[in-house]
């Protein structure tokens, strides 16, 4: 019994330590960092069985039954327990700044990931080069101020993957909070696809600004939000509105769309500096990924002319939309100086913006829609929303 109590003590404090550690350890593989993803926004769980092992290995060393593996179990379970609170204790003080209180209840209360059919409208808004490319519509299912206004929103995927409405849930909370949901399409391949990606995503606002009368939406109105890649292209497309250089997949001539405000959560953002520093090569290769999608390293001009174009901080002026970015410290896939790299061009430009870094959080945190950095995300994002679409005449 006491050989079956240890083995059992010992896999529990174990498992829990190595589960912890890829909190704050960069992951040697991508199945690690989905792993590391995971760990973080539910390390509560973590710490929970961790201090399980504790009280079992202690009260076991009291009753003088316990040997040198039971505390070595307490040892590493007391180390797990630490990595597993720190999601929680970096988040207090940012929780209490922007006014949020933290829910247990909500926390524990697990993911939801999913909408019902009933939830959305599937609808085409351009076939350009034998590609039919398509967006979601979430209508409001609440009536308040917030009605009228709409929200475009572009997934992540390294500009080669992903799809639309990867994150129903947050679609179906800025539904809930009155807005209209547009979770749009662009093309993936051939790459290099930085003119059609943008182009796509600005071809998506103009149908959205063109139909807004069938959908009950003020075309003035309108906001966009990014993921990853798709922030990228979010900030792309809404800062060079009127670039040339940057069309329109509808059309080259159609005009500029400008949009109310940006939100982007953890977007590569200044791409030649990317190139030569990437993240984690060990879980995504950045120069690869950047390259595909521009067509090559920055070694000759017209390449490194390609990386300059196509980085949001090149469009940067005093009319640039307000802007919102929010990245996690222990993003493995961006590393987070492109939010300060952006912060400070648009501090220069005295352009409206907020930044939010959350120090525990990974590349993807909000799947979590109840994890700490996503109720906070969440509060924030709809704060920044309703103050820049309201009914107004549009400052930009």
């Amino acid at each position: 019994m006491k050989r079956m109590f240890e083995v059992i003590l010992t896999t529990l404090s174990l498992g829990a330590f190595a589960s912890a550690i890829w909190i704050v350890v960069p992951a040697p593989a991508p199945a690690i960092w989905l792993f590391a993803v995971a760990a973080s926004e539910w390390s509560l769980w973590i710490a929970i069985v961790a201090l399980c092992c504790i009280v079992s290995g202690l009260f076991y060393l009291i009753l003088g039954d316990g040997g040198r593996a039971s505390l070595l179990s307490v040892i590493f379970a007391s180390i797990a327990v630490g990595i597993s609170l720190y999601p929680f204790a970096s988040m207090y003080q940012i929780a209490n700044e922007n006014g949020v209180s933290l829910s247990f209840s909500r926390y524990f209360s697990g993911v939801t990931t999913s909408a019902k059919v009933a939830d959305f409208t599937t609808h085409s808004f351009t076939t350009v080069e034998g590609t039919d490319l398509k967006l979601d519509v979430y209508l409001p299912t609440e009536i308040n101020s917030n009605n009228g206004a709409s929200i475009v929103v572009v997934h992540g995927g390294s500009w080669a993957g992903g799809e639309r409405s990867d994150f129903p849930q947050w679609n179906v909370l800025l539904a809930a909070n009155g807005y209209t949901v547009f979770d749009i399409d662009y093309r993936l391949s051939p790459q290099p696809n930085y003119l059609t990606a943008t182009g796509d995503v600005k071809c998506a606002l103009f149908w959205v600004q063109q139909n807004a009368g069938q959908f009950n939406i003020d075309g003035d109105r309108i906001a966009i939000l990014g993921r990853s890649a798709g922030a990228h292209l979010a900030l792309l497309a809404a800062y060079s509105a009127g670039d040339e250089r940057l069309p329109s997949s509808c059309n080259a001539k159609t005009p500029s769309t400008k949009v109310r405000a940006v939100v982007s959560l953890y977007a590569p953002i200044e791409l030649l500096w990317a190139y030569d520093n990437p993240a984690n090569e060990m879980v995504i290769n950045g120069p690869l990924t950047l390259s595909n999608f521009l067509g090559g390293a920055p070694d000759a001009e017209a390449t490194r002319n390609r990386y300059i174009l196509a980085s949001p901080t090149s469009h940067v002026t005093a009319i640039t939309p307000p802007t919102l970015m929010i990245h996690g410290g222990q993003d493995q896939l961006v590393r987070t100086e492109n939010l300060f790299y952006l912060d400070k061009k648009l501090t220069t430009s005295k352009v409206p913006h907020q930044s939010l870094l959350f120090p525990y959080a990974q590349h993807g945190f909000d799947y979590n829609k109840n994890g700490w950095a996503s109720q906070v995300t969440q509060k924030v994002i709809l704060e920044f929303l309703r103050e820049n679409t309201e009914t107004k005449s549009a400052s930009n």
